[in-house]
């Protein structure tokens, strides 16, 4: 099966520097330009997926429809952003004066389990091991899949598929697409990189080469 992962355009609060979790924000003007750009990429491409699924958040969602307005876009609640805890809706300057030493060793860390109210590491890697199980053992070798959600997750989501606990401070662009060939049929959330090419294969990693 092919698997393609995308973080969702620019939201509003993208524009102003404001930590998002689960709160809802729409695309900003900058973000429908975006979502626009990624559908002439996926019409250049001829993209066709079977299934498209996306995160029940404004900014996810909208991206969606704008870049595969023919599809049918399921919303999946597994797909939504980490619950950022008190750190939502803040800047970094805010965060700076309100929550300062707990905001600096998370900088330090990227440990949420330090964000008061905030979802724990362990229940984003459950959730991330949930939707990626669904994303590929709920489908066959001939299905065709595309998912969007977010930064915070989508780090989490690609872990999981590369078999891996660690947890890197990726940079994902905005719509930035994660491509993969996978079969279904051999692969296992605790081994899913002792594979060979001929079941698992990286096309492209955060790549938003479609912005430039």
């Amino acid at each position: 099966m092919r698997l393609i992962l995308i973080r969702h355009a620019q939201s509003v609060a993208n524009a102003e520097g404001r930590w998002q979790g689960k709160m809802d924000f729409d695309l900003s003007e900058v973000g429908v330009d975006q979502s626009q750009r990624l559908l002439k990429r996926f019409t250049d491409e001829s993209i066709d997926p079977t299934h498209v699924y996306s995160s029940p958040l404004t900014r996810a969602y909208k991206t969606a429809e704008i870049s595969l307005p023919e599809n049918v876009i399921h919303k999946i609640p597994d797909l939504i952003e980490n619950d950022a805890g008190v750190f939502s809706g803040k800047t970094s300057e805010e965060l700076s004066d309100e929550y300062s030493v707990i905001y600096e060793e998370f900088r330090r860390s990227r440990n949420f389990d330090l964000v008061p109210k905030a979802e724990t590491r362990y229940q984003i890697r459950r959730r991330a091991e949930t939707a990626v199980g669904f994303l590929i053992k709920g489908h066959n070798s001939k299905d065709f899949v595309v998912a969007y959600s977010h930064s915070g997750f989508l780090v989490h989501l690609v872990g999981v598929i590369l078999g891996t606990n660690r947890v890197w401070n990726l940079r994902i662009p905005n719509t930035a697409v994660f491509d993969f060939e996978i079969d279904p049929d051999n692969w296992d959330v605790s081994n899913s990189m002792n594979t060979d090419r001929r079941r698992f294969q990286i096309n492209r990693f955060a790549d938003a080469s479609h912005l430039t």
